[in-house]
Parts: structure tokens; sequence; C-alpha cells
């Protein structure tokens, strides 16, 4: 069974600090102001992983429109991620979670009991978790979760 991480909402985002593909420290107060789109999956190049970053990559320009930040997340290295974002050319940053400091910050529980979760966030400008989405299995789903999330929250046309 897949563990919801519903009971997130509502609740701040912890505070972070994590490194890019570009090896730019990106945090907290990156995201105040906006709204964030900020989702964690278990690895990069692994077939579901590709196909829900490339899902998040197709329909990039939507978020962009409306100065909606994105990011993607895994305790995948730097030197991964920057191989993974150019091979697939992904527009938005991913985030390296080493050890999994911010997962476990935000008690993401492990899908299956051993896979990292996939799960997506909408953070509103305050910081504050507006909707969580979990699915292992449903992955291009959670892009089109949080765009009508977003969307019903009337930070998008």
């Amino acid at each position: 069974m897949v563990d919801s991480h519903e009971y997130l909402v509502g609740t701040k985002i912890p505070d972070f600090d994590c490194l890019n593909d570009e090896g730019k420290s990106v945090n907290t107060s990156d995201i105040e102001g906006k709204w964030t789109v900020m989702f964690f999956y278990p690895k990069d190049e692994s077939p579901g992983c590709t196909l829900q970053s490339c899902s998040f990559r197709d329909r990039y320009d939507q978020f962009l429109e409306q100065g909606i930040s994105l990011y993607g997340v895994s305790s995948d290295s730097v030197k991964s991620h920057k191989r993974f974002k150019q091979r697939y050319r992904l527009q938005y940053s991913l985030l390296s979670d080493k050890g999994g400091v911010l997962a476990k910050a935000l008690k993401l529980k492990k899908d299956f009991g051993f896979l990292r979760a996939r799960v997506t966030f909408v953070i509103d400008p305050e910081g504050t978790i507006a909707f969580a989405h979990t699915s292992q299995l449903g992955v291009t789903g959670h892009v089109k979760k949080a765009l009508k999330v977003i969307k019903s929250q009337g930070a998008i046309a």
C-alpha cells in the first residue's frame, strides 16, 4: 500500500538548502513569495522517473507563463542531475537532496517500504503546502493534478 502525504497540507515547507544541477544553492527563501511546485522522485534515469520528469518538461511553459517555480527533487548527486537534465532537455532545476534530508524533514514515507516517495507538492507564496499528491505508478498524473490545483487556487488563469 502507498501512503498518502495529504497530512502535510496546511503545514509549512521545512527550511531546506539543496544544491541544484548546476551546483548552486537553492533554499527556502528562493521559493518565498511565489507559487512553487516541487516534485520528489526516486531516481534519475529510471523509467518512471524519466516519464514523470518529461511530463513536467512537456508542460513547463504552463508553469513558466504564470511565474510558478518548478523543482524536481531526488537524492541523486549534482553530477547525476546534470546528466539527466541534459539528456532529457529538462528546463527546470533538479535539486540534490543529499542523504534525503528534505524528504526526512517532510516525513516522506518510502513507497512499498523501499522506494523513495514519488510526491508532488504545490506550495503557496507563504511557504504553506497547499496540495500533496502521492502516486508511485501514475507518474504523468502529477503534472496534471498540480496544474489543476494551482488553477483552482487562482494562481493561474
